[in-house]
């Protein structure tokens, strides 16, 4: 029988590292955001006026899959509004369930949100790779249980394909004002003295003379992370204090989980500018970049291109400079990918009918946007769509458990069961 145990206490989570890191392990698309870790350090730095909602699925007494959930307070013109939501923040680009069983994860962690007691005002799951991994399943595990899992794009992702490529064509793609920029950035930058760049290679951490470069780390919090009128750290609007010191507390556990990178530019052997990210199997994700004060502005410019040619060198397959802003990364983007938002908006709340609303209203608008988004790109790189099928939901004779009044309830032999097929 499958059942779920839900965590509220940050502290419990330790009990279930080894079970956690199990289905890490078989968890498609999954990133260091995924990790407990990463979990309890956003905790720490970010989880203030917020509850921790963490469902374990089990199967018998086996977790075969988690969803960590958090309700948010957001502050909106309407009022403070409590979200049911994914704890990420903008520190990636896909997140989701965990284990290798995601349509019978998500159906069984909705079945019990839709059971409990409502401590929230809106469900809004962001950062759904509703094109790759995912397949609808969030959205048909919503409506399965009554939900409307109304979905629309959340974020248009400009990514750089470093493994359709190479370096002559990429920068071919390229304007002829990003050309330009690069070579005078390659020229200036080379006519002030030797150049050297340097990126970490992940090391066994119990290999004698393992070195996760906390030294790199001193002068990289002492950076400026300004790019135009854009700040070049993710994770929002906290203070770069705040975020810098949250991704001082993730690089130790990042190492030793294989994870981070670091990118960086030395000038005369000095370090100029360094950029910091979190790797995958999908490519990596970077979440500062910065330049000394007083280094040349085309530092920046001549570290990414470095960045770009190594990675294609090494057959990586993209990088995300989309979470340093859309300014810079759309100087560098040769694909474009899209991740989705999926939520429900109770009947019972009006603040979130009027949300609900407002999102409908301005669909129209954003899809335009997307189609000309799609249009201007170069060079064009397609993004597969994948079928829905694996995430299928096939109604049988069998009802769904606590079926909320606000769902236009019907007579008990009347509701309409269902059961996870894939």
């Amino acid at each position: 029988m499958i059942t779920v145990a839900e965590l509220n206490d940050i502290d419990q989570l330790d009990n279930f590292r080894l079970a956690w890191h199990s289905l890490l392990g078989k968890t498609k698309g999954a990133t260091f955001a995924h990790s407990p870790e990463w979990l309890e350090h956003y905790w720490e730095h970010f989880g203030q006026g917020l509850k921790l909602r963490v469902l374990l699925i089990t199967l018998g007494n086996k977790v075969i899959g988690i969803v960590p959930l958090v309700v948010k307070p957001v502050t909106t013109k309407l009022g403070t509004m409590r979200v049911l939501t994914y704890p990420l923040d903008g520190w990636g680009s896909f997140y989701g369930q965990i284990g290798s069983n995601p349509a019978a994860t998500m159906v069984t962690a909705m079945r019990h949100i839709h059971g409990s007691k409502r401590d929230w005002d809106l469900i809004d799951l962001r950062y759904i790779d509703q094109d790759g991994h995912d397949h609808k399943r969030t959205a048909n595990a919503l409506r399965s249980v009554g939900f409307q899992g109304s979905e629309a794009i959340w974020k248009q992702l400009p990514l750089v394909n470093t493994q359709e490529t190479n370096w002559t064509s990429y920068l071919a793609s390229r304007s002829s004002e990003t050309q330009h920029s690069i070579k005078s950035a390659e020229q200036s930058i080379s006519a002030i003295g030797h150049v050297a760049f340097y990126r970490s290679q992940m090391e066994d951490p119990t290999a004698p003379g393992w070195n996760p470069r906390w030294d790199l780390w001193a002068e990289f919090e002492q950076m400026d992370f300004r790019f135009g009128n854009q700040t070049t750290i993710a994770g929002g609007h906290f203070s770069n204090q705040r975020k810098l010191a949250f991704l001082r507390e993730i690089h130790g556990p990042a190492v030793r989980a294989g994870r981070a990178r670091i990118d960086a530019l030395f000038l005369k052997n000095s370090l100029v500018a360094c950029a910091y990210g979190l790797q995958h199997a999908a490519g990596t994700d970077y979440l500062a970049l910065g330049r000394q004060e007083d280094a040349p502005s085309e530092s920046v410019t001549y570290l990414i291109a470095r960045m770009i040619q190594e990675s294609i060198h090494e057959q990586e397959p993209s990088l995300n400079l989309a979470l340093l802003g859309t300014e810079l990364a759309g100087i560098w983007k040769n694909e474009d990918r899209k991740s989705y938002r999926c939520s429900h908006f109770p009947i019972m709340v009006p603040r979130s009918q009027l949300f609900r609303i407002n999102r409908w209203i301005s669909q129209p608008t954003q899809k335009q946007k997307s189609s000309q988004a799609t249009t201007t790109r170069k060079p064009a790189l397609n993004v597969k769509n994948e079928t829905a099928q694996d995430a299928t939901i096939e109604i049988t004779s069998d009802a769904p458990q606590d079926w909320s009044s606000e769902n236009n309830p019907r007579p008990k032999g009347d509701r309409p069961g269902f059961r996870i097929v894939g």
